[in-house]
């Protein structure tokens, strides 16, 4: 896997991440090794389709779904 630009930043921004949970009382290993789990867990997850966002298609079927259960849990409570 290549890197990407983003990389550099993304260092900046677990140190700022960092900083700020110790800033707030943490202590600082726990912090270092939160952030560590959170890059992990970014990692392993950036090409897994499950944890892309919806298309338009499946949106609009997630929310004709969600429509479809409130309507039934409403005419079932009316009867």
């Amino acid at each position: 896997m290549s890197p990407t630009p983003s990389h550099d930043t993304d260092g900046a921004r677990a140190a700022a991440f960092e900083r700020e949970m110790i800033a707030a009382g943490t202590d600082p290993a726990v912090a270092a090794e939160l952030e560590r789990r959170i890059q992990v867990v970014e990692r392993d997850e950036l090409h897994d389709a499950s944890r892309q966002p919806f298309s338009g298609r499946e949106l609009i079927v997630y929310v004709a779904v969600s429509v479809a259960a409130v309507v039934v849990g409403i005419v079932v409570v009316a009867l």
